[in-house]
């Protein structure tokens, strides 16, 4: 029989052989959390403690559930047989819905509807109680009905609340649960907070899986929202034999209902809990985790640890202020042409950013210099559908054609699809007229039509300073700004667009910047590298890990960002944010802020992020002036040359 506990350290082993009661697993990054998950699986089968169908084990992905699954699989093989209830929390509750059926409102084959599929309901909803399309759209009601269920609020719980227009939202949701119910359908959050509402309301069920689970076990427990952390609660049974692994130092994720409480509370949850710290870290250099815990070290709402390492050499980690953003993506060009020079990978290299309209300067910069790079967890810059339909807005002013047109109209027109204008395009070659004429004669019948022709008729009478004023004009008085910023994920988008301001704001010429951008979109063929830059944001970077780790835009207002200062809970968690990206370095960190940044057609000042105030005196500081940052190497583009007027 294999010694398991030969692979493992000594924190490791504590945890693995900690068998009964209630264990609570406060695990540092790179510090093999979800190893020692999987090693204390295969020791409770190989000790035979529970059966394999007496263990349940959660994760968070499909990915990480399969993985899981692979390595238990190597450490006992298939001799003794796989837990067969081993995934994600709403695969685990979809089970449970079928094999309880009898209990529930659904048939066991009930169907499982996706997001368009849950959209489309939404959208009947709206149209049976005659509610406006232009005023709730379906993406924004659905996520206002998906954040009631993730709060476990009813329709009638909804409706009230002292909030506005929450009787509107309760009767689209209640006519919604209707439509899933007369579909046999349940959709994502009905698969966490179904299995609740029957855990909570069936003793004989609830007794059931206690029985059958007799030994739980969860990862990125930090992760779970109100609703998971109950379902446990319930599952977990009289001996309580549920072991949790997280990092309370790595929650990022209350957007999306992720309650960092759930952790730091699970002690008062469960009073007989066992408490094992993992602070060997495996992954990174002494000097980073030293910053990084400077850094930590100021939030007060966490279980605080102390990282270490073997690896006591490494590079200092180095702080880098740069004159402009501008400069700042010339920079990480350099270094990433320096590294690779020197034989490194480039795909062990990444650029992390705060925000996804941070990663424009650097893939323009990639671009024009033949940098292959790939952006995880978003969009390119110039594909995000609000650059395209931005850029539609535009090219229609320039050209009056029907191509631009077919984008305008699926974002904000109603009712108006190809075939519609197909037909007005033929109607205007029949009557040798411009396609904008016939659009005129429309906008009397059609005020979305009306809104775009009156608008791009004004904006031709107009004077305007640059092409980010005019598609300023074009966005806001066709009606689309409004259209955009009523989406669920609006305020995310539109920051996109300010980006976008901040690049036309250097040109005059709207058809000039148009070719530009073509051309820099065409330059793009280098899918087929595989050895490529990784761009992402900070909360897609979480798990990964690289050689070398660039973190760019630490200035207050983006790091932390400015919808993220409203309380004290938000500004730990910015933190937190940051400590996440500064852990995936395995040898090498840069930090960079700028001291002023593009915005609105000129450069304006920056602040250093407060965080760097905390970063202690064991970084390398780099703080340069322009004459000696890249001196020739800089693009001759119209923003470089206000920079140089600064």
């Amino acid at each position: 029989m294999r010694d398991l506990l030969a692979d493992l350290n000594s924190e490791q082993q504590e945890v693995v052989t900690a068998t009964q009661g209630p264990v609570l697993v406060l695990a540092g990054a790179g510090s093999g959390k979800t190893r020692t998950l999987t090693y204390r699986i295969a020791y409770i089968l190989q000790q035979k403690l529970a059966r394999p169908d007496e263990i349940l084990a959660l994760t968070f992905t499909n990915k990480a559930a399969g993985e899981m699954k692979e390595r238990v699989k190597k450490l006992v093989g298939d001799t003794q047989g796989l837990p067969s209830s081993l995934g994600t929390f709403h695969s685990i509750g979809a089970r449970l819905l079928r094999e309880q059926a009898r209990h529930l409102p659904r048939s066991p084959g009930f169907m499982i509807c996706d997001a368009d599929d849950s959209e489309r309901l939404v959208r009947q909803a709206l149209t049976a109680l005659n509610v406006s399309r232009q005023e709730y759209s379906s993406r924004h009601m659905k996520a206002l009905i998906s954040r009631a269920k993730g709060e476990g609020l009813t329709p009638a719980e909804v409706g009230a609340m002292a909030q506005q227009h929450a009787e509107v939202v309760a009767a689209v949701y209640q006519a919604y649960e209707k439509l899933l119910a007369t579909n046999d359908a349940y959709d994502f959050d009905d698969l966490l907070i179904q299995p609740l509402r029957l855990l909570q309301s069936n003793a004989a069920v609830r007794a059931h899986y206690q029985q059958r689970w007799r030994y739980i076990s969860v990862d990125e427990y930090q992760d779970t929202n109100v609703i998971q952390a109950n379902w446990l609660r319930l599952l977990a049974g009289p001996e309580e034999n549920i072991c949790v692994v997280g990092d309370d130092y790595q929650a990022i994720y209350s957007w999306r209902g992720a309650r960092v409480e759930n952790i730091l509370q699970f002690e008062q949850t469960f009073s007989r809990c066992a408490t094992f710290y993992l602070t060997r870290n495996y992954r990174s250099t002494q000097p980073i985790l030293t910053v990084a815990g400077q850094v930590i070290a100021a939030n007060t709402a966490q279980k605080h640890k102390q990282l270490w390492t073997t690896q006591e050499a490494g590079e200092a980690v180095q702080l880098v202020s740069l004159p402009s953003s501008r400069h700042e993506a010339v920079w990480v060009r350099h270094i990433v042409e320096a590294a690779t020079g020197q034989g490194q990978r480039r795909g062990g290299i990444t650029i992390l950013y705060r925000t996804n309209a941070q990663s424009r300067a650097f893939e323009e910069e990639f671009l024009t210099h033949g940098i292959p790079y790939t952006i995880v967890g978003g969009w390119r810059f110039y594909e995000r559908r609000e650059i395209k339909d931005a850029l539609a807005f535009l090219q229609f002013w320039v050209s009056g054609t029907a191509l631009p047109l077919t984008r305008i109209a699926e974002a904000l027109w109603r009712g108006i699809g190809p075939k519609t204008l197909a037909r007005w395009e033929a109607m205007a070659a029949a009557m040798e007229q411009a396609l904008s004429d016939i659009l005129v004669q429309e906008s009397t019948r059609r005020p979305a039509v009306g809104a775009l022709m009156r608008s791009v008729a004004a904006a031709r009478t107009q004077s305007f300073a640059s092409v980010a004023d005019l598609l300023i004009y074009l966005l806001t008085h066709s009606g689309y700004e409004a259209y955009l910023k009523a989406q669920v994920d609006g305020a995310e988008r539109w920051e996109n667009i300010e980006e976008l301001f901040n690049v036309t704001a250097a040109y005059t010429d709207p058809q000039k910047f148009l070719e530009e951008v073509a051309l820099l979109s065409d330059i793009d063929t280098l899918e087929e590298e595989h050895d490529r830059v990784t761009c992402m944001t900070l909360h897609a970077s979480k798990g990964l890990e690289f050689e070398t780790v660039i973190v760019t835009g630490c200035e207050e207002g983006l790091l932390p960002h400015l919808n993220s200062l409203k309380s004290q809970a938000q500004i730990e968690e910015e933190r937190r944010l940051l400590y996440v990206g500064m852990t995936r370095a395995k040898r090498r960190l840069i930090i960079t802020y700028a001291q002023t940044r593009w915005r609105g057609g000129t450069y304006e000042p920056q602040l250093p992020s407060r965080f760097l105030a905390e970063v202690g005196e064991q970084v390398e500081y780099i703080d340069t002036e322009f004459d000696q940052v890249l001196e020739g190497d800089l693009l001759p583009t119209p923003d470089i040359m206000r920079a140089d007027r600064l």
